[in-house]
This record gives structure tokens, sequence and C-alpha cells, in this order.
């Protein structure tokens, strides 16, 4: 009910917005959940800077996919006349991309330890990349040595059948 969810934006609610001048929520469009019916639009309404902000995981991802891609050139855009310089490894969470770096700004304004938890979330993300490629390098390891188990396992049977 409404009533057990009261204390809740009273307090820890309260602390976390107690500051922010605004903006509390953020409406994130998504594909219509009826769709053999009415096709309404459906969305998610999200508290900003809480513990599962969207928009702060999806920030992180795209950190750790262009520090990945190594890509410290800026993407070319035609509109864009002023030759503006790459950013450096050494800048704050290394090499991003103008879009990249506004999204930094919004995600971590108003978040007491922002920059600092942005960085972990990344760190995270990039610890279960790098865990999950290992398991598929393992995996295919393991496929290849059945598939030549396999071919031997043929070949002597192929050599019994001959003689």
């Amino acid at each position: 009910t409404s009533h057990a969810h009261l204390p809740k934006v009273f307090t820890t609610l309260r602390e976390r917005y107690l500051t922010r001048p605004g903006g509390y929520t953020r409406v994130l469009r998504i594909e219509s959940l009826n769709r053999k019916h009415d096709q309404a639009p459906s969305a998610i309404l999200e508290l900003v800077d809480g513990p599962k902000d969207m928009r702060f995981a999806m920030t992180a991802r795209t950190i750790m996919r262009e520090r990945a891609a190594g890509d410290d050139q800026p993407p070319s855009n035609n509109n864009n006349t002023t030759n503006t310089p790459p950013r450096r490894r050494d800048a704050p969470l290394g090499a991003i991309r103008d879009f990249t770096a506004m999204n930094i700004r919004k995600v971590t304004r108003f978040r007491p330890d922002g920059l600092d938890a942005l960085e972990r979330e990344v760190a995270r993300l990039e610890r279960l990349a790098k865990e999950q490629e290992k398991k598929d390098r393992d995996k295919e390891k393991r496929e290849k040595e059945t598939e030549t188990r396999e071919s031997r396992e043929k070949g002597k049977l192929a050599e019994r059948n001959v003689i």
C-alpha cells in the first residue's frame, strides 16, 4: 500500500534530494507493453541519482566501451568546423566523446560522490566483461578440444575399416 512507502519518501528520498533544486524524476519511453490490443505508449518513471539510475548505468557502459575501443579521436561531425583536440587518457574517466562528457556531467552533478561512483561502476563493468571474455575463451577451447577428439576418433574408425 502507499502507506508502506511513506517512511521511505520522508527519510531516504528526502535526504537524497534535499540539495537538488528540481528534476527528481526521468521518463524513459519504452516499447508498448500491450502489443496486441491498444498499442498505447509505455514508459518507465524513475527517480534520478538513485542506485538503479538507468542513465548512470548506460553512461558507465559507454565509458567502458569507449575506453576499450581506444577511441582518442572525437567522432567526425560535418557541422563541427572547429578542430577540437582529442581528450587525453589521463583526463577524468579517460578518453571520451563530447556527448559522453555531457552525460557524465548530468549523472554526477548532484551525487555526493558522483565521479567516484561512476568510476567504480565502470571498473565493475570492465571486470565483468573480462570475466565473460575468459568464459568465452574457455568455451571455445573446450569446443576445439572436443572437435579434435572427435576427428581423431573418426580417423581411427576409418583406419580400422580400411584394414
